[in-house]
């Protein structure tokens, strides 16, 4: 039986060994652990056996009305290299280090503060520190907007979480929801949805707000990914895959379309949303790689695009390269396509975010400098040095008045009642109509009305008409809100969709489901 620990997901016999491991191999980074120093000099091994090294760092993390709250902590050793760990869900933290000086900050996603601590380990010693508390800067949950994550994975498939990790890693980046998606097995869902112990925050009131499972499954096939949203759906390999004498036919590619208009009337038959994921992931995982992309009889039953895929520089066009690190770009053009279709009698499609998360626990060796960002691999590879977690990006529904139940969510991402972000949080509305919701203006002008917030600051707000820029308000970025009304002016057309992108600091970027003119 496993010991627990507060904040480390690991047996104590095995945490130490693997400390040990790393040590004697000069290693700079300790699984399940935190980063480490370099090994220590053979004299200093025969001394003090590197298993006998480690030191303990334990506290507890609370919000401004001291009520405990689950959260993250990244732990920096003096190389750069970090792991993001969680606390329990009472927010409480044991951190097994070697040697040495850590500084760690504790976190819980954009609407909260951050508190840093310098800390320096030593061995065998625990150390105890203050409460580190947090401070909720922006409550868009009680605005009625609530953030959760669509893609995500477990050790039921190809993650590194258990159910529990998993649960704590969404809780403590500030997500109330979220689906499990693991590849072609829904056999960790019905621990992920009966699970109700962990509180994402404690509200004014004294009332929990708890983190919510919803079913989920990603149907993975050899030409291309779809998230079932709502139902654990299972196919057969057969529907999934080609079989020889299938791959060598001429008749391929329509044989790949049978399969695919199945799988995506499967999904919505048994009450799923049918969700494209990672449209131009190479090889056999983007199904815009398959897909004739005029053949509209099959794009019109998809009900939503990922268009925002967290392995992937986000899609905010600051570089236009098409390559595989810019494809969540592609995937975003993709779908401005699909919305500029319904002039011509096509339905709407609404864009969703995923981090794709595959370990709650990332860890990077050594940062990368923001300031020597220059092409799209600098960027890419400022992206993954930054971390990988749940809700990186999340979408954000509109759920006000209605409850946070799977079904409410669902509706909200079908309808286009969301916006993404790793960041900003953008509460926007054009003359009272929302997002997925359609306005028919009075005259040429209208008035974009603004609640937007990104704790590290604002530089740019772009007004987007039908795949174009409309209109962009600049900032210096040194201001965290924007309230002011933004007055839009064109020859609005039925069929027209406005939507909202914010940029903050280097990679922060907001976007939003369109506004609809009718």
């Amino acid at each position: 039986m496993k010991k627990k620990t507060f904040g480390i997901r690991f047996p104590v016999f095995l945490l130490l060994g693997l400390v040990a491991a790393a040590l004697l191999a000069g290693c700079s980074d300790v699984a399940g652990g935190a980063p480490g120093p370099a090994a220590p000099a053979e004299s200093e091994q025969a001394e003090a056996p590197a298993a006998q090294t480690a030191g303990i760092v334990r506290g507890k993390v609370t919000d401004s009305n001291s009520n405990m709250l689950v959260a993250g902590i990244v732990v920096t050793d003096e190389a750069g290299s970090t792991i993001r760990e969680t606390t329990n869900a009472f927010g409480g933290y044991e951190l097994k280090l070697p040697p040495g000086k850590y500084t760690l900050t504790f976190n819980k996603g954009a609407e909260y503060s951050e508190e840093v601590k310098e800390v320096e380990v030593a061995s065998l010693k625990t150390l105890y520190l203050p409460d580190a508390r947090l401070v909720q800067l922006f409550d868009s949950y009680g605005k009625g907007w609530i953030a959760g994550d669509c893609h995500q994975h477990s050790y039921y498939s190809d993650g590194v979480d258990s159910i529990s990790g998993l649960f704590n890693g969404n809780a403590s980046m500030g997500l109330y929801w979220g689906f499990l998606t693991d590849h072609n097995t829904s056999r960790g869902v019905p621990e992920w949805v009966s699970r109700t112990s962990v509180n994402v925050m404690t509200d004014g009131q004294g009332n929990g707000r708890p983190f919510v499972g919803f079913d989920g499954v990603e149907v993975t096939t050899e030409f291309g990914h779809f998230n079932s949203l709502g139902s654990g759906l299972t196919l057969e390999t057969y529907d999934l895959n080609l079989r020889e004498s299938e791959r060598a036919s001429q008749d391929k590619m329509a044989m790949i379309r049978d399969k695919l208009v199945y799988i995506i009337d499967s999904i919505k038959r048994v009450g799923g949303v049918a969700q494209m994921n990672h449209p131009y992931s190479s090889t056999t995982m983007g199904a815009a790689n398959w897909v004739d992309l005029d053949d509209y009889e099959l794009l019109d039953t998809i009900d939503t695009v990922e268009i925002w895929n967290g392995y992937f520089v986000p899609p905010d066009g600051i570089y236009t390269d098409s390559n595989a690190m810019n494809q969540n770009y592609d995937a975003k053009l993709l779908w401005y396509g699909l919305l500029n279709a319904m002039k011509d009698g096509h339905p709407f499609h609404a864009a969703v975010g995923g981090s794709d998360n595959h370990d709650s626990l990332s860890r990077q060796a050594g940062a990368s400098d923001p300031e020597q960002i220059g092409d799209i691999s600098a960027y890419y590879d400022y992206i993954r040095s930054c971390g990988k977690y749940p809700g990186m990006p999340a979408t954000y529904v509109q759920l006000a008045p209605e409850e946070l139940t799977m079904e409410n969510v669902q509706n909200a991402l079908v309808s286009g009642h969301s916006f993404i972000s790793n960041g900003p949080v953008v509460l926007c509305d054009m003359d009272g109509a929302g997002y997925g919701e359609t306005l028919t203006p009075a005259g040429r002008e209208v008035t974009l009305h603004t609640d937007i917030f990104n704790r590290d600051g604002i530089r740019e707000i772009r007004v987007v008409r039908n795949g174009s820029i409309l209109q962009t308000v600049a900032l210096d970025g040194t201001e965290d809100r924007y309230n002011e009304p933004i007055a839009l002016s064109a020859d609005w057309q039925t069929g027209d969709w406005v939507l909202i992108e914010v940029l903050g600091p280097v990679s922060q970027y907001a976007i939003t489901n369109p506004v609809l003119i009718g």
